[in-house]
């Protein structure tokens, strides 16, 4: 980024809390002018002391003379009075100073985590495929941290340096010019090594922050796999490939910080020459006659401020270039466009809740890999070029039931996602009530519109609360009973008040599952679809929740998408997809009577209860 647009966008990280900053740079500038001007009065009272015991006139500093005034004016009490006055000034402002410049920082960040975390919850499902975990955590956490302290002690520090050393600059010409130039001579160098340091600090901290997503994720993946790691015995390979990625993350950081190291002693070096150039050549002016003792004294306090800014200067130039870096990754999350939202003209859903899906095809954008060792099998093959769904079409009446059965990867999660428009469907193909979902305001849909995922995430709350996430509903045990887990969750340790760990670890899987079909069903939507959710259930526990789930039916409409056909035979109607295409539709009864891929599937799954059901809601 050009610096011009780096201050812009600074300007507009900082405008909402400008005038609290403009107290804190207010207060600043009372710090910097006492700081500045406290050493000629200290020279006066050391003029003053000098001449009452050589019994001289006191020499008057330069810059006292600029506006008119003497040595002689002075007392060397009145003079110390004007020192201590400044010096009381420069610590009251600096409360202000700091409180005013501090606070808005930790607004500015928590505005920025809340805006990433407010587009994060627009972006859909597309976005989350080809994003990681830890590439996220780590824009919210470290980066907005870096852009913090760039807006806070950055700003700060950087508005001191330039305020102090051009008083102090001022102060030091109007004492002496001719030992003023000699104190910046190497002023040129300081410039050319901090312009040197400042850009190889800020690509090796680009580095360090894109790397410290990759050591997030990696961690993340061995936390969230632990029970797979333990149970295949791979803890010493997974630990030798995570110090591979904290290998290269030390090697990074040491590449920053040997730039870093840079600063503070190179500027120290400069400054140290300063003073001796300042030493020798004042010296030499103090033993001519050419210069009070008091303004040498005074000269050789006000070059030591210059030298805490010179490094202060350099940790301010360390801070805006980690910011900026971090402020460029940060915006281009801010950039990525919002590709599933409301048209300008959207429009709430009202109806029954009847589906219709006209000639759908869809295919996934790019190919994906599913990390989540919890994610559907379904997902797991249904990426790539080759189309996820081909020409699917189906009507589905208000109060009916369809059942979508199909082997691994013919497309039933994808069609599942596409009704409730996680992902975006083509223009005309998927309908609710007659309007397309494209033209339907998202909120209304996915209120009317609800799917109980296979791939289930529960969170680290109460059983209550995850159950009536989305409920008005206070009674979460209605909802329970009719997912067959209100016996189970009384059996725990606090019952519904239970506290979940992550992902809702101390569940079994089908307790999992039927905690999410609990939630949807809290939701009272018009449409409930359950894709595959009955998959970790025993065939006992499958028949209790498909009878609860009869009443559960009755006025509204149902998917139920499943590889069992007991969860499916009494459904009003039945689909059965291959390679995302329909191959075979109708009523259980019909779909025995034609003996294809269902008849099959039946006649395997004959163990687990009877080939004829009757119609009805499941």
């Amino acid at each position: 980024m050009s610096i011009g647009r780096d201050v812009r966008k600074v300007w507009e990280l900082v405008r909402p809390e400008r005038w609290p900053y403009a107290l804190g740079l207010g207060a600043l500038f009372l710090v910097n002018v006492a700081d500045a001007f406290s050493p000629v009065f200290m020279a006066v009272a050391i003029d003053l002391t000098d001449a009452s015991l050589s019994g001289k006139e006191p020499a008057t500093p330069r810059v006292l003379e600029l506006v008119g005034l003497s040595a002689s004016s002075f007392t060397i009490v009145t003079a110390l009075a004007c020192y201590l006055g400044l010096l009381v000034m420069a610590n009251v402002s600096r409360y202000p100073m700091l409180m005013n410049t501090a606070v808005p920082s930790h607004r500015i960040g928590q505005s920025m985590r809340n805006k990433l975390a407010g587009h994060l919850l627009k972006l859909s499902q597309p976005f989350y495929d080809r994003s990681k975990s830890g590439d996220l955590m780590s824009l919210a956490t470290s980066d907005v941290q870096a852009v913090r302290m760039m807006v806070g002690p950055g700003i700060l520090v950087g508005a001191d340096v330039a305020m102090i050393v051009s008083l102090t600059l001022l102060v030091m010409f109007g004492l002496s010019w001719q030992l003023t130039l000699v104190a910046l001579i190497p002023l040129p160098l300081i410039a050319i090594v901090t312009n040197v340091l400042s850009h190889m600090e800020y690509d090796r901290f680009e580095a360090v922050q894109e790397d410290i997503a990759d050591v997030t994720e990696r961690a993340r993946e061995s936390y969230a796999g632990a029970r797979i790691i333990q149970g295949y015995a791979r803890e010493a390979f997974d630990r030798e490939r995570f110090e591979g990625f904290s290998l290269r993350h030390y090697g990074k950081n040491m590449a920053l910080t040997r730039v870093r190291a840079l600063f503070d002693p190179t500027l120290d070096l400069f400054m140290g020459a300063s003073t001796v150039l300042v030493f020798t050549f004042g010296g030499l002016m103090v033993a001519r006659g050419e210069l009070g003792l008091g303004t040498f004294v005074a000269f050789l306090f006000l070059v030591g401020y210059l030298s805490g800014p010179m490094i202060g200067f350099g940790w301010a130039v360390s801070l805006f270039q980690r910011g900026r870096a971090s402020l460029s990754r940060i915006e281009v999350l801010w950039d990525t466009e919002v590709d599933i939202e409301d048209a300008p003209d959207a429009r709430e859903a009202a109806g029954a809740g009847a589906l219709s899906v006209r000639g759908l095809s869809f295919e996934y954008a790019a190919p994906r890999i599913i990390e989540d060792e919890e994610a559907s099998a379904d997902d797991a093959v249904v990426s790539g070029p080759v189309p996820a769904l081909q020409d699917v079409s189906l009507e589905v009446a208000a109060g009916e039931t369809l059942g979508v059965i199909g082997p691994v990867g013919s497309g039933k999660s994808t069609l599942a996602r596409l009704l409730v428009r996680l992902y975006e469907p083509p223009e005309g193909s998927v309908l609710l009530d007659g309007e397309d979902v494209r033209e339907l305001t998202l909120a209304t849909l996915r209120r009317d519109v609800v799917m109980a995922p296979q791939d289930t995430f529960l969170f680290s709350d109460t059983v209550r609360r995850n159950v009536l996430m989305a409920a008005s509903d206070e009674d979460a045990t209605v909802y329970t009973r009719l997912a067959a887990l209100h016996d189970e969750i009384e059996g725990l340790t606090m019952g519904y008040e239970t506290m979940l760990g992550e992902r809702g670890v101390n569940l079994s899987g089908g307790q999992r599952q039927r905690l999410a079909i609990a939630r949807a069903i809290a939701t009272d939507p018009k449409v409930l679809i359950l894709d595959d959710c009955l998959s970790a259930v025993d065939a006992r526990t499958e028949e209790a929740i498909l009878e609860g789930l009869r009443r559960v039916f009755e006025g509204r409409t149902g998917v139920i998408i499943s590889h069992r056909v007991r969860a499916v035979q009494r459904c009003d109607q039945i689909v059965v997809l291959e390679a995302g295409r329909v191959i075979e539709r109708g009523t259980h009864d019909e779909l025995l009577e034609a003996d294809g891929y269902y008849a099959r599937i039946a006649a395997e799954q004959s163990d687990e209860g009877p080939r004829s059901g009757q119609r009805g809601v499941a």
